[in-house]
């Protein structure tokens, strides 16, 4: 033991600076300190001109004297009690969005790995892509838009702290839950990644229920697939272990059903005024649905339009079956009363755009780097790559010039 402890101490300690790592690093200062000033706009409302969800949550509540029932409410009510103010509410929402970015090249990196290809994507391509990914929003076509945000299918939420917060936690448990899935069938179910999972899915829960919904209805069709598949041979294992990995989501399950009891239950005000309905209304007065959809997930759609053998991989099944259930989630099921303009069945659909456009820009940087990908046909591949290239930059000027707009108070909502 001694040996060892002099071995560690007489090795020499070498720290490498790579400047690109600098230049991520700045830029996720940068972001953090644009989104301080923005949110603290938002949360000054200057002339009544930053709408947002967050002044609600940071101050409104307390002038109210309202009780805080959710983890969001919980955790502000918390800042407010440090100094009485909503400094601390504020650095948390800014280092909410740099947090994301890092969460983001980790899932990038871990696409990419799992793929056998992080030998070939260099590190900074993975730190580009987790920042362009808070811009990679949909395209905006002044013929096809009258708005931003509204009718867009998929800009990020500056105006809600719930989803952002979200959006960090889902993408977390996600990757988490993809793990435990991909290995767990045939190696067991990991105890580790099963309570990572399980404690991941319910902080993203305590946020906002609606990517856990996306998520149970997800594991219901793909577990059904897999058991059937799978054949007679082998299948008491394989429906224990799928069982074991289902699991993990009770909790959460649990959560939403207390919620909903507490909060929209007959006798309460909500309960009273508000009602879950299903039906094709939402899809039905949606205008421009397939421009939107077009518009709003265009990097994915172009980038497995070439990949489509990906969907074999059972990650990339997970990611697709992800953002389905929330497109479906958002097309069937809706509100009615106080709560029926709020969009709370959109967030699924929001958060299963973001996750397949991650997954689809690890895809990309695969496609970019492995020089055998399309070997065959270079012509077609520097047609792919250059079309993906034209498309990912006109998102990001997109939603440069949306944030800009929120930043100057323009409103996400005209």
């Amino acid at each position: 033991m001694r040996e060892k402890l002099r071995s560690i101490r007489n090795k020499e300690i070498v720290l490498r600076v790579n400047y690109r790592d600098i230049i991520w690093l700045l830029f996720i200062a940068a972001i953090f300190v644009v989104t301080l000033e923005l949110f603290y706009r938002m949360i000054v409302n200057y002339n009544n001109r930053y709408e947002s969800d967050v002044i609600y949550y940071v101050a409104t509540m307390f002038e109210n004297g309202e009780e805080p029932t959710r983890l969001l409410s919980n955790m502000f009510f918390f800042f407010h009690s440090i100094n009485q103010g909503t400094l601390e509410a504020n650095i948390y929402l800014a280092a909410t969005i740099s947090a994301l970015v890092v969460a983001n090249y980790f899932a990038i990196r871990y696409f990419i790995r799992k793929d056998g290809l992080g030998d070939k994507v260099p590190r900074h391509a993975m730190q580009l892509f987790s920042a362009i990914m808070i811009f990679a929003g949909p395209l905006y076509v002044p013929v096809v838009h009258e708005w931003y945000y509204r009718k867009s299918f998929s800009s990020f939420a500056w105006h809600s702290p719930t989803q952002q917060s979200m959006t960090l936690w889902a993408l977390i448990a996600a990757i988490c839950f993809i793990e435990m899935y991909t290995t767990g069938e045939k190696e067991g179910v990991d105890p580790w990644k099963w309570l990572l999972t399980m404690v991941t899915t319910l902080i993203a829960t305590g946020f906002k229920p609606s990517y856990t919904i996306s998520l149970c209805a997800a594991i219901l069709v793909m577990f059904s697939v897999d058991l059937i598949r799978g054949g007679k041979e082998g299948f008491a294992q394989r429906l224990i272990r799928l069982i074991i990995m289902g699991t993990s989501v009770i909790p959460s399950g649990l959560y939403i059903i207390w919620l909903n009891n507490k909060e929209f239950t007959e006798g309460t005000q909500l309960g009273e005024e508000h009602k879950i309905i299903i039906g094709f209304s939402t899809v039905l007065n949606y205008e421009h649905l397939w421009a939107a959809i077009l518009f709003g997930i265009t990097i994915a759609l172009l980038v497995f339009a070439f990949n489509l053998s990906r969907f074999r991989d059972r990650k990339y099944r997970v990611v697709l079956y992800i953002f389905i259930m929330g497109v479906m989630q958002w097309a069937l099921i809706s509100e009615t009363g106080t709560r029926g303009n709020y969009g709370n069945f959109t967030w699924g659909r929001i958060f299963g755009s973001y996750f397949l456009t991650l997954a689809a820009c690890s895809i990309l940087l695969e496609n970019y780097y492995d020089k055998s990908y399309m070997s065959d046909n270079q012509k077609l591949r520097k047609i792919y790559l250059t079309a993906a290239c034209i498309v990912v930059v006109w998102s990001v000027i997109t939603q440069l010039i949306y944030l800009y707009m929120i930043l100057k108070g323009h409103g996400y909502m005209h």
